[in-house]
């Protein structure tokens, strides 16, 4: 569900950070216990979710209209 699910969220810029942790936590999972020589390409993967998460989705996201509309 997450792995169809986050994305599109992540798209939208609703709930960027919260879907990107979800990813990331599933990204690790999967190298961990399925993939795990696939670092190259889950690091990538991981690297840029981390990203999302400390700096967030940016001023064309709905979680910037939210974050506005309430400051």
């Amino acid at each position: 569900f997450g792995e169809h699910f986050f994305p599109v969220l992540i798209l939208l810029g609703f709930a960027t950070r919260f879907s990107a942790l979800g990813l990331f936590g599933m990204t690790l999972t999967i190298q961990l216990f399925v993939y795990p020589d696939a670092y190259p390409t889950h690091g990538t993967w991981m690297a840029i979710l981390l990203l999302l998460m400390a700096k967030g989705p940016g001023v064309f996201s709905i979680d910037h209209l939210i974050a506005k509309r309430y400051r």
